[in-house]
């Protein structure tokens, strides 16, 4: 009988546990991984118009330096940017320019709570890393494979929200590599391109790979480079966050 009755309540503090932690995750729900083919596709109109308002940025800044306050960071309390870089700001003045509709994440967790889900092309408003990513997390909207118009969110070591940028164009290349051109803000208070191949299938602080001598087509300037961001940095791809979902119907 003794026996019994500790079993029952062992069984009934386990129910109580997972019960209370049901309870808490509840409002932040571990995201799924969402799956979506490695097939390029075009995206859809509103994708491009964002496209073209971060490449129109960087010809026309033209790699004068944008110093720490600028239009890119005018949408955010009136220039009051604080120790943030705005990398994250250039990303959403774009999304903002091509009318893309979006919302701070604290905002949009609230809405998905009320069980009102987000339009099929929606960008999480932030001003860094940090407060634009977790909302992607939230709607699952991440993966590990690249489209255009995604933003490609950097790490470095264990700091996995370092630097946001736009994809401008993916390739994708005979050895399952993607070669990426992205446009990025704040790389030295500049607009600047990067060109580099992408590995998927590799250790994600190593998921970065320079180009080939012989394939680099271009010739670096101040605003176009090849491979590394940074000289002495080990920057890797975290992950893509998803304004768009490919073959959604709703598109």
């Amino acid at each position: 009988m003794k026996k019994t009755l500790s079993l029952l309540l062992s069984l009934l503090m386990v129910f109580s546990a997972a019960s209370a932690l049901a309870a808490k995750s509840k409002a932040t729900p571990t995201p799924l991984p969402l799956e979506i083919g490695t097939e390029l596709v075009s995206p859809p109109e509103q994708i491009q118009r964002l496209l073209d308002v971060a490449y129109n940025e960087w010809v026309n800044t033209n790699g004068k330096d944008q110093g720490v306050k600028n239009k890119y960071t005018t949408w955010y309390n009136n220039y009051d940017w604080g120790k943030n870089s705005w990398c994250a700001g250039f990303v959403t003045w774009c999304m903002l320019e091509a009318e893309i509709p979006q919302m701070p994440q604290d905002e949009l967790m609230k809405t998905l709570e009320e069980g009102t889900s987000p339009e099929p092309i929606y960008h999480i408003k932030g001003s860094a890393p940090k407060k634009m990513a977790p909302g992607y997390l939230y709607m699952h909207r991440t993966s590990n494979i690249p489209q255009k118009g995604f933003v490609v969110l950097y790490g470095e070591k264990s700091n996995k929200y370092v630097h946001v940028g736009i994809v401008y164009d993916v390739e994708l290349r005979p050895d399952g590599k993607y070669r990426l051109t992205c446009i990025e803000g704040a790389m030295k208070n500049t607009v600047r391109m990067f060109v580099y191949d992408y590995d998927p299938a590799a250790q994600r602080e190593k998921n970065i790979v320079l180009l080939p001598k012989d394939e680099r087509t271009e010739e670096e300037t101040k605003i176009f480079t090849y491979g590394n961001h940074k000289s002495g940095t080990s920057w890797y791809v975290n992950c893509f966050l998803m304004p768009w979902v490919p073959g959604d119907d709703n598109l």
